[in-house]
């Protein structure tokens, strides 16, 4: 009976394997940005060989994805794999039949994603998770500061007090509406802290505002943790990052479900899975913090260097 069961096993695996082999998968991507670029790498790498992946590329602009997404009615694909925003409205918008898998967009929700036929993977982690992984780092500092858009946030925010409350932390969270609004509001929380958590935000994060959140976390000896290695490179305590590869990884295995019939994660919008830690051991000791050895090397990725804020320009990894 057991030699009988394991070849039937491998018989419904090939078969499986087989039928997801044979598809047709379109990949839309908003842009080439290197973290969009690392997920198709990652979602290739997840898919059997044979399988028939045709690319194209948006440039940013959401009207050309639909016409592209127009012209795939045609013939349709047995799948489309989105990533970024607009690739994912793009579909949304005019795919209305075939399996769509997306990732890499900060706040579907407020996009209506995922749609009936669609399957996301979420780019914000849990609060719970964010916050859990800043107590590790900074053990001993128990009121946290975050500033956010209740347009953009708020519904995370009321999430985040809960799990803080749990893990005995005391969040102050000052609500922003402009960027503008941003340096006064960092100033007149820096003095009531002991760590500034920066979270996904378009309100709060952009490229213009990150050099003042290092630069004055630094200048106040107050940890910043975030969500982005880069940050953490150029100076951040610490994040809890996603590796784009890995959701690519993981895109491809839900894209695989979806191919051999199962329908469960349809219209879902799944966690993403194999989050990692980003540590900067510099900017530890200019705060005054000693890392845990343990907490080192669970790390997947540990910066120092010269010094504790690295001044040169770089690629941030933000989502747009």
């Amino acid at each position: 009976m057991p030699a009988v069961f394991f070849v039937l096993s491998l018989f419904v695996f090939t078969s499986l394997s087989g039928r997801a082999g044979a598809a047709e998968i379109a990949v839309l991507k908003s842009a080439s940005l290197p973290y969009y670029e690392q997920a198709v790498i990652g979602f290739k790498a997840g898919i059997p060989a044979t399988t028939s992946v045709k690319e194209y590329n948006l440039n940013g602009q959401l009207a050309e994805g639909r016409q592209i997404a127009k012209s795939l009615r045609a013939s349709p694909p047995d799948l489309i794999f989105a990533v970024g925003l607009k690739a994912a409205m793009a579909a949304k918008l005019e795919i209305l039949d075939q399996p769509v898998v997306f990732c890499m967009v900060l706040n579907p929700e407020m996009h209506g994603l995922p749609a009936p036929h669609m399957t996301g993977i979420a780019v914000r982690l849990s609060a719970e998770t964010q916050l859990a992984a800043l107590r590790s780092a900074i053990p001993n500092r128990n009121r946290v500061g975050v500033l956010y858009d209740e347009e953009q946030s708020g519904d995370f925010i009321r999430q985040a007090h809960r799990a803080a409350k749990q893990q005995g932390l005391e969040l102050l969270a000052v609500d922003v509406h402009r960027q503008e609004e941003i340096p006064n509001a960092v100033r007149a929380l820096l003095p009531k802290i002991n760590a500034l958590w920066l979270i996904q935000d378009q309100t709060v994060v952009s490229e213009s505002a990150i050099p003042f959140f290092l630069e004055s976390t630094l200048d106040a000896k107050v940890p910043l943790f975030t969500f982005s290695s880069t940050l953490v490179q150029q100076g951040a305590l610490g994040a809890l990052v996603l590796d784009p590869w890995a959701v690519g990884q993981q895109a491809a295995h839900i894209a695989l479900a979806r191919l051999n019939g199962q329908q469960a994660s349809t219209g879902s919008l799944q966690a993403p899975e194999r989050p990692q830690l980003a540590l900067n051991v510099n900017s530890a000791a200019h705060v005054g913090l000693v890392l845990p050895p343990d907490l080192i090397r669970m790390a997947g990725h540990l910066f120092g260097g010269p010094g504790a804020l690295a001044r040169e320009p770089g690629h941030f990894d933000l989502i747009p």
